[in-house]
């Protein structure tokens, strides 16, 4: 039998916290480029070019479902973002960057990545936590006594949100 490694009491209070600073910090650099935390989540996941599903998408931008089918509303508004049919499953909708939205994330790369070189600079093993971190997550996520994920019922605020703020790239 394995021997669990003693953690700290306030592991969680620990996470949270970090999570919540990386967060302010990574807003106020989106902020100077008139983009929410929010939409920077949706537009980084849509840059990957496949297409999801406004669940998969809510739950990754760490949104209820009316927040973010207003957001995906203003960005297909904006010509950011559009939806089609699912070509396997003609009931579910799909939801794209345009060519102006990936033009929009790459622009917004950059600040983002100046604010997250900023925030590890001078941190040993910055990598090896994050992919800790993705073990933890998938663990709790599939563990015995597991907890689903479930997205907040009420309106996203940055200084609650809780989960990772890596981009996908």
């Amino acid at each position: 039998m394995a021997v669990a490694p003693e953690l700290p009491r306030d592991l969680p209070q620990l996470l949270s916290s970090v999570e919540r600073l990386m967060t302010r910090q990574l807003a106020a650099a989106l902020e100077a480029e008139d983009c929410s935390i929010e939409e920077w989540r949706v537009l980084s996941l849509l840059s990957d070019g496949r297409g999801h599903t406004m669940s998969d998408v809510a739950e990754y931008a760490l949104m209820p479902a009316p927040s973010l089918t207003k957001l995906v509303d203003r960005l297909v508004s904006g010509a950011l973002a559009y939806r089609r049919k699912d070509p396997g499953d003609g009931r579910r909708v799909l939801v794209y960057l345009s060519a102006r939205g990936r033009s929009r994330h790459r622009a917004l790369a950059v600040p983002v990545e100046r604010a997250e070189t900023r925030m590890w600079e001078g941190l040993t093993g910055a990598r090896d936590l994050a992919d800790e971190l993705d073990r933890l997550k998938a663990q709790l996520v599939r563990g015995p006594g597991a907890v689903p994920l479930r997205v907040p019922e009420s309106g996203s605020d940055s200084d609650s949100d809780s989960g990772s703020v890596r981009a996908r790239r």
